[in-house]
């Protein structure tokens, strides 16, 4: 069945409340706002909030059964991520290959990194790399003999070798077990860092991996799943990832809206419109940040350079982009960290405005929930923590949560959510009509229903038209 054409909440599994159960009794407030979840990982995990699992067979226990995500499931489209790049370094695979080395039945799921040949200081630059360190951690087998495994993040989350058959069985086996807990939809995090090739970057190298990716799209459409791959490049990527038939972010959009609100110019934010996939997922706010790679192209550099000043003089340290040869020096921003609400100087107006656009968007859109809750930055977790991403990952108790929805700013954007929801017009055709540069003019129709949103970038205003049940049309402000 495909996916409803309704907003999805992004949820932790244990930041609303203590757990599953309370996030399910959440949910279940929000009535017909969501039509589905994306739920980020509740497996058993040693690092990374939840992105370095143990096995995507369990949920750990601290966060409750798989009777709760089923409960999620239920009614509602489920989106689950598969971490397909890395398996901790508690799993069982790993720790039966340090036991016994190359004669583990599971050695071959690892990237055996002395194998690969030289790597000097050459192949070392082309790597792209996300720590301050070359991607690599020495281990000691159990019999004393050392070796290196590959190791793109952190030391504890050890990257999968797809190379080799193991790694796609063990993948089958992962897809098959999740569709079956009512799974829909599978976000692909981090696979363009599966491509190992030493002299190339070892990231998204083509055309190996499209190959890979079309295994996972073929394999779980055998189960009526489909795929969301995820990425931060150049938005042909997304164009291209469209085109084969796959979800494809819109990551673009939380810059190009941040710009237009900023400078009154919805020029650029039109030119995307005009061309973006349809078959997309689109956020203005995730767990990661506000990413800036996706709007490398489709922003002037100025003008991209002016938003990340703008932004970083309220948020927490930006998340880098390096290489293997100068693992020290400051690379290009990758993504900036602030919650959504802080980015827009906590303007409700400027807010409503800009989840008005995303709704508008062609594709389906997913409100992470720091942002449903118009959650500002948590500059205590940031220190207590020193994770630069922690500052938009708010721990919520039930109680807190649920006050929240009472609040003005939540209350007006819940209405836009069950609007977006739920009229039929959202299931027809979009259009994008003529404004001025300092306005915003788009819509969607279908048979006698209608849904038209105008935006005043300058007044911070938004203004809808739509169709009521007996046709009629009805304006309201956002």
């Amino acid at each position: 069945m495909p996916l409803a054409n309704a907003v999805q909440l992004i949820a932790y599994p244990n930041r609303i409340g203590r757990g599953l159960a309370d996030l399910g009794d959440f949910v279940d407030l929000l009535g017909n706002a969501v039509g589905g979840i994306h739920l980020l990982p509740p497996f058993p995990s040693n690092a990374d909030g939840g992105f370095s699992p143990l096995t995507h067979r369990e949920i750990d226990p601290a966060y409750g059964t798989w009777a709760d995500v089923e409960r999620l499931a239920a009614g509602r489209d489920l989106c689950l991520d598969l971490v397909l790049n890395h398996l901790a370094d508690d799993s069982p695979e790993f720790q039966d290959y340090l036991r016994h080395g190359r004669a583990s039945p599971h050695a071959a799921l690892f990237v055996d990194v002395d194998a690969l040949g030289p790597i000097g200081p050459e192949e070392l630059a082309r790597i792209h790399i996300r720590k301050e360190k070359e991607p690599f951690r020495e281990i000691v087998f159990a019999d004393g003999t050392h070796g290196r495994v590959w190791c793109t993040f952190t030391e504890r989350q050890i990257d999968l070798d797809y190379r080799s058959e193991a790694v796609y069985r063990l993948m089958a086996d992962n897809i098959a077990a999740l569709a079956g807990h009512g799974v829909k939809l599978l976000r692909l995090d981090a696979f363009g860092y599966t491509t190992k090739q030493i002299g190339t970057s070892c990231f998204l190298v083509e055309p190996e991996v499209w190959r890979i990716l079309e295994w996972f799209r073929a394999t779980a459409a055998g189960h009526g799943v489909d795929i969301l791959p995820e990425v931060h490049d150049h938005p042909s990527w997304q164009h291209a990832i469209a085109r084969r038939g796959m979800w494809a972010y819109g990551f673009a959009l939380p810059p190009l809206v941040l710009h237009a609100l900023s400078c009154g110019d919805a020029r650029q934010l039109k030119a995307w419109l005009r061309m973006c996939p349809h078959n997309q997922i689109t956020v203005l706010d995730t767990h990661d940040g506000i990413c800036i790679p996706d709007a490398e192209g489709l922003l002037p550099p100025a003008d991209l350079e002016a938003l990340i000043q703008d932004v970083s003089a309220r948020s927490a340290s930006p998340v880098l982009r390096r290489q293997g040869d100068a693992v020290h020096s400051v690379g290009a921003i990758y993504q900036l960290t602030c919650t959504f609400f802080d980015a827009l100087r906590r303007d409700a107006d400027a807010y409503l405005c800009a989840r008005a656009i995303q709704f508008f968007t062609p594709g389906i859109p997913q409100v992470y929930y720091v942002g449903l809750l118009a959650g500002s930055n948590d500059d205590a977790l940031l220190r207590r923590t020193g994770e630069a991403r922690e500052i938009n990952r708010h721990y919520y108790t039930a109680e807190e949560a649920a006050g929240a929805l009472h609040t003005p700013t939540v209350r007006r954007l819940l209405r836009l959510m069950a609007l977006r929801s739920t009229h039929p017009a959202f299931g027809g055709t979009f259009e994008l009509a003529y404004s001025a540069d300092d306005a915003l003019s788009m819509g969607w129709r279908a048979g006698r229903h209608s849904c038209w949103l105008e935006v005043d970038l300058r007044r911070r205003a938004a203004v809808l038209r739509h169709t009521d049940e007996q046709g009629r049309i009805v304006e309201t402000r956002c």
